[in-house]
């Protein structure tokens, strides 16, 4: 329940402070801010028209906030990393609309089926590239066949390929204990919860 109104409370700031089409702009090229996004592709990922979003993107531009550039006929743009307001940008996005708030969402929707959930891997590093996949650890009693289908909203959302593991509480401490040298390279590197913590995770292993 806190978990849904933080998200709720979240979604109501930004559109307090970005009108529609912009925020949706920015959340989509500050999340992933190496991907170049031609028209076209953003018009298709944000389900509108290009004619929709060229008065944002030429103001989005010229404030600096993001690139532009021509290959023939197509038009790119993407995230100015060099700007100033970039930093700022990116973590309130991230914060808001970004990864961990985007895959909240959609596991939400399982409850305390879910005990602890972390991405791993290159996202949780922090050294991903533009087509990163999204590496997600899922510890309870959903499985695979549930999780898929609600987690295609996370992919179409985030631009991005989320690959779930599944583990229920016992297998994931079995494993740990036998020394599992896939979860003891996860557990032994970098981390973000998107339910629970360490101390949950903690209590899981025992």
């Amino acid at each position: 329940m806190r978990n849904n109104l933080r998200i709720m409370r979240n979604y109501q700031a930004l559109s307090t402070l970005f009108p529609a089409t912009r925020r949706s702009l920015l959340a989509v090229t500050l999340v992933q801010p190496d991907k170049w996004w031609y028209l076209s592709e953003l018009a298709q990922h944000l389900r509108t028209t290009p004619s929709s979003l060229q008065r944002e993107l030429s103001s989005l531009v010229a404030a600096g906030l993001l690139q532009k550039r021509r290959e023939g006929v197509r038009t790119y743009f993407k995230a100015e990393t060099r700007s100033p307001l970039f930093p700022e940008l990116s973590r309130l996005f991230e914060k808001t609309v970004g990864l961990i708030p985007a895959l909240q969402q959609v596991l939400e929707r399982f409850g305390d089926r879910i005990t602890c959930s972390l991405v791993y891997g290159s996202v949780a590093r922090r050294d991903e590239h533009a087509l990163s996949d999204v590496d997600l650890l899922v510890i309870g009693s959903v499985g695979l066949a549930e999780l898929a289908p609600a987690l295609r909203r996370a992919e179409e959302r985030l631009g991005r390929e989320v690959n779930v593991t599944c583990y229920s509480v016992r297998e994931f401490r079995a494993k740990v204990a036998d020394g599992d040298h896939f979860l003891a390279a996860v557990l032994r590197g970098p981390k973000r919860f998107v339910k629970g913590d360490r101390r949950d995770l903690d209590e899981i292993i025992g």
